[in-house]
């Protein structure tokens, strides 16, 4: 079996990287140096998309000619491969497309990133409605990721029982497989050298101990500073140690910048503040040889996995995080690090705050902040593990030591390429065997939304056109009939026509003032399809070439 990869092309700023962007990439660059295929088929929607994709196979040594376009509506080599895969959730228009051509063809599955958009929210519903199989799956990287999607799906599963009266059941498979890294491009950053030169770079003290926090630098869509601040400050004066807290990352905006800096400077007297940005000449790496602690206090439901305490454990640096989302599947508390207690407010207080970014009334920015703002730490926890961390450097190396090998076995990028083999093969294996569900049936549209216009416009005309009528020619000279067809508002949509060498042949079979039942039309012309004959017939008709008799 081999998988296609459904693939958009990047669409981010390089200067400003997305976590999503930097996860395609690295998913893409990793499937073409992991994956057991030999052949990489690609559904992009066009050449631009198509040249990228490529591009990263070339990056990987993969040979380009290996790499081919295949048409979204071409089901005979989509059921070759047995498999189409799209980094994101938006698989719904795939599904339904293959119910067009037939659903026991080939698996479709998709990857959730972050729940909290609406249009996701949206989405999860539809994932009732649509016909998805036994063999179509959406991967989640965390298993708080798979508890959110499947509360969505549930409340939607009571609304319709409640209206229907009969039950709603998602056959869609929800494997967890957590996102990737490339442990290997951790050890070439990181060593007592590179550390010496970014800790100089930025002045560190000898004794100094750096705690590094990476990733976007926005209080309301990222993480918010003010508890990492506030416990670094508290681990200054209780250690009596000097502590330095690093920003790793870029601003949103202005907005943001003027908010972190105004926090840092308000909150932290003891402990030093200082802000990389990326892309800074001066640390090309990032900043994770310089560090000797790694936090992260992640209170956002934006966020559905995290990969900076991965990359984090690659670089041998011990963590603290807020026991939050992906990141609890990640740390081991006590282990690679601490994790972090945290609160939310019981269910039932968020449903003005739901219906607000729902109606419009809050932006989505709104709906993060009022959440995230409600979303506490715990300080005395926080506080507990800087201290054993900051007063202990072989519990520190020992954490590290530790972070490592839990990055190298768990998350490094054969590991989880290998899963989504397994994950793949295992939908095979469910296509040949489980009940299909929702078939077509001979008449019905294929999507409930998009029936046949002439169905669906039926009672717009006087009568159907239909072949229980019989045809015959109003103008049987071809040269006067071919000018009339070759104008523009004659030939409007060939694709819906037969063939215009197959005219001519066409012609033969019909006669001036001696109407031919249609059915017979088609039994004399086998080798043209029926349905576009029948078309091109009314488009005679319309042309007033042709003249029909119901």
């Amino acid at each position: 079996m081999v998988t296609a990869i459904n693939f958009d092309g990047e669409q981010g700023d390089n200067s400003r990287p997305l976590g999503i962007d930097i996860a395609t990439r690295e998913f893409m660059r990793a499937f073409f140096r992991f994956s057991a295929q030999k052949t990489f088929p690609c559904v992009c929607p066009n050449e631009t998309s198509l040249k990228q994709f490529k591009l990263y196979a070339e990056m990987e040594r993969i040979s380009p000619e290996s790499c081919f376009g295949v048409n979204q509506n071409d089901p005979v080599l989509l059921e070759q491969a047995g498999h189409l895969f799209r980094y994101d959730p938006g698989i719904l228009k795939h599904i339904w497309s293959r119910r067009q051509f037939g659903q026991r063809r080939y698996s479709i599955s998709g990857l959730m990133h972050t729940s909290s958009t609406d249009s996701v929210m949206e989405v999860i519903g539809q994932y009732l409605m649509a016909p998805t199989q036994s063999w179509d799956a959406l991967v989640c990287p965390s298993n708080s990721i798979k508890s959110a999607i499947l509360n969505i799906i549930d409340h939607w599963q009571q609304y319709l029982k409640q209206r229907t009266d009969s039950s709603f059941k998602c056959p869609v498979q929800f494997p967890v497989i957590p996102l990737g890294i490339d442990t290997n491009h951790f050890d070439t950053i990181t060593g007592e050298q590179k550390r010496i030169k970014q800790r100089n770079a930025l002045a560190l003290e000898k004794e100094e101990i750096a705690i590094l926090f990476t990733g976007r630098l926005n209080y309301i869509a990222k993480a918010n500073p003010l508890p990492l601040m506030l416990g670094v400050e508290k681990a200054a004066v209780d250690t009596k140690t000097p502590l330095r807290l690093i920003f790793c990352g870029y601003f949103n905006d202005e907005f943001n910048e003027i908010a972190f800096k105004e926090s840092a400077a308000k909150v932290c007297n003891k402990a030093r503040v200082s802000f990389v940005r990326h892309g800074d000449t001066k640390y090309p790496d990032g900043f994770w040889a310089g560090a000797d602690i790694f936090c992260s206090l992640i209170d956002n439901v934006q966020e559905s996995f995290g990969l900076t305490p991965i990359e984090a454990m690659a670089s041998g640096l011990p963590v603290i995080v807020s026991d939050w989302d992906g990141y609890r599947d990640t740390v081991r508390d006590g282990v690679e690090g601490y994790t972090i207690p945290t609160l939310t407010p019981r269910k039932g207080l968020g449903s003005e705050l739901a219906y607000k970014y729902f109606s419009g009334q809050n932006s989505y920015g709104d709906y993060l902040g009022a959440v995230q703002q409600s979303t506490s730490v715990d300080f005395k926890a926080l506080s507990i593990a800087f201290k054993r961390l900051i007063e202990n450097p072989s519990l520190r190396l020992k954490m590290g030591a530790a972070g490592k090998e839990r990055a190298n076995s768990t998350y490094n990028w054969p590991i989880i390429i290998s899963a989504y083999e397994d994950l793949w093969s295992e939908l095979a294996k469910r296509r040949e065997l489980d009940q299909e569900l929702n078939p077509l049936a001979i008449g019905s549209p294929f999507h409930p939304s998009r029936p046949d216009p002439f169905d669906m416009f039926a009672s717009f005309p006087s009568r159907q056109f239909s072949e229980k009528g019989r045809i015959d020619l109003v103008i049987s000279n071809w040269s006067e009939a071919i000018k009339i067809i070759s104008l523009k508002t004659g030939y409007v949509y060939p694709e819906s026509l037969i063939k215009l060498e197959e005219m001519p042949v066409l012609f033969d079979n019909l006669k001036r003032g001696s109407p031919i039942l249609i059915e017979s039309l088609i039994n004399l012309l086998p080798t043209i399809n029926s349905t576009d004959l029948i078309l091109t017939l009314a488009w005679l008709v319309k042309l007033g070439i042709c003249r029909y008799y119901p």
